[in-house]
């Protein structure tokens, strides 16, 4: 009986100690834990994934901004720097203003549709449904307009890799998408004050009109196969492209309003990589490879004049600012990447001399740089340790770079530094195609890691006290 008697009072004694880890559970769960929304924020540093498999970006769910406290404060210091404008992998990008407003217009690169983003609210809206699977590179021309799509494709019988270049229009101009956002606007508040639904597709034409995007078709007009390099004008009205042609490299201008197309260079190297400036010059660049001499010309058309400007330096690669007064070129120096300029008319030295190079006090490449409206300074992307094989290994994937952000100078020389993305972000930018947006505020780039596009609100900062000389991006 006594020990019928011990068991029950175990069992009883059992039941309370559940009962209580239960409550204790709950009351935990309701009051003192971590709610649902910061836990996915921990797990997913960009914004936990929306539901539906949509992933791109909205002002509300999947915008991520760093730099400043939530809800905003005092000073500029207390407003976001970083901020993520498409979360799907992009080909491509382009800045462009209207109303005063920054917009970014990008191609999402498995399906080829091309998408705009207002900077500051960061809701995108879709403008083309045509879908080209795979897009390797995106560049834009006419003012955000017109896009040139390139792409890999397998030839039918041979089964022979073919690089295929579309040139793209799409179905509004930038004026369009103004007066389209403004029937956009209307035609949402007559839907939420009439309960009728078949006023809603009055304007099918207009991009974001209604409860979802009325996106057009992107217009395909197609360039040659196997265009080896192309470039397009910075004001996007021509663009150049090379192609093999008989043991030769023939280079060829479009014109982009008339469509005209002309062959105006022809040479027997084969390996450059061209920019076309707004004059319709070009800078010709042999291509790089870290322990190879390169070479770099100014090519006019006209006169079929070849200039050199840069010559046997290691790991070449350049980047000129629009009228190609100024350019800047990285090499690599006893293993070390160093960026460099170059100055047609020559920078100014001591007691009178003129020198047409100087070195810059920033270890990056040309291609992690943006040049301001002035033509003078440039934002860049630059990083502390250069590996050996650069700017090989980069190319090919093998290898990415953690970046900081700098303005620098190209005249003075005079390096200020902007941000740290760990610091702010909490990952690593190694950045590609930069840009900036028209009003100059923002450094419009995409992060190499994974193909997704990102602004940085440019702010002067003092750089960070706590690091060594060693650990500054200076290279002399």
């Amino acid at each position: 009986m006594e020990q019928n008697s011990s068991k029950k009072r175990l069992w009883v004694g059992l039941a309370i100690f559940f009962f209580l880890l239960l409550a204790g559970g709950i009351i935990w769960y309701f009051f003192g834990g971590t709610k649902a929304g910061d836990d996915a924020q921990n797990l997913f540093p960009f914004g936990a994934p929306s539901e539906g498999g949509d992933t791109r970006t909205n002002a509300d769910t999947d915008r991520h901004e760093i730099g400043g406290e939530e809800g905003g404060g005092e000073g500029a210091e207390a407003e976001r720097l970083f901020r993520q404008l498409a979360n799907v992998p992009i080909a491509g990008a382009y800045a462009l203003e209207r109303g005063g407003e920054q917009y970014v217009r990008y191609i999402e690169r498995e399906t080829g549709h091309a998408y705009e983003v207002p900077i500051e609210s960061g809701e995108s809206r879709q403008l083309t449904v045509t879908t080209i699977p795979r897009v390797a590179i995106a560049d834009w021309a006419d003012n955000g307009n017109a896009v040139v799509l390139r792409y890999l494709e397998e030839e039918q019988y041979t089964g022979r890799e073919i690089i295929k270049t579309n040139l793209g229009r799409l179905p509004v101009d930038s004026a369009s998408v103004a007066a389209s956002a403004k029937e956009a606007s209307k035609t949402r508040a007559d839907l939420s004050s009439s309960s009728a639904s078949s006023s809603s597709l009055e304007n099918p034409d207009a991009v974001g009109v209604g409860m979802g995007d009325f996106a057009g078709t992107l217009t395909i007009e197609f360039l040659p196969d196997n265009i080896v390099a192309l470039s397009v004008a910075d004001d996007g009205k021509d663009l150049f492209y090379l192609l093999k042609k008989g043991g030769e490299t023939s280079g060829s201008i479009v014109n982009l309003s008339t469509r005209v197309t002309k062959e105006v260079f022809r040479h027997s190297f084969s390996e450059w990589t061209p920019q076309l400036l707004n004059d319709d010059t070009i800078i010709l660049t042999t291509k790089p490879s870290g322990a190879v001499p390169g070479f770099s010309y100014l090519y006019d058309p006209r006169t079929k004049a070849l200039t050199r400007l840069v010559r046997e330096k290691d790991g070449l690669t350049t980047f000129g600012n629009s009228t190609g007064s100024r350019l800047l070129f990285g090499e690599n120096i006893a293993g070390n990447t160093t960026l460099n300029a170059y100055n047609s008319k020559g920078f100014a030295g001591d007691e009178g001399t003129v020198f047409h190079e100087q070195s810059l006090p920033l270890a990056t490449l040309p291609e992690k740089c943006a040049w301001l409206k002035d033509g003078v300074r440039v934002l860049c992307g630059a990083f502390i340790t250069t590996p050996r094989g650069i700017p090989d290994l980069w190319y090919q994937g093998s290898f990415f770079f953690d970046d900081t952000f700098w303005s620098v100078d190209v005249d003075s020389g005079e390096i200020s530094y902007l941000a740290d993305p760990k610091e702010e972000v909490g990952q690593a930018f190694d950045i590609i195609n930069p840009m900036l947006s028209k009003n100059d505020a923002y450094f419009i780039f995409i992060n190499k890691r994974d193909s997704m596009l990102w602004a940085l609100r440019i702010l002067q900062k003092t750089p960070p006290t706590d690091l060594s000389p060693e650990e500054l991006p200076a290279t002399n």
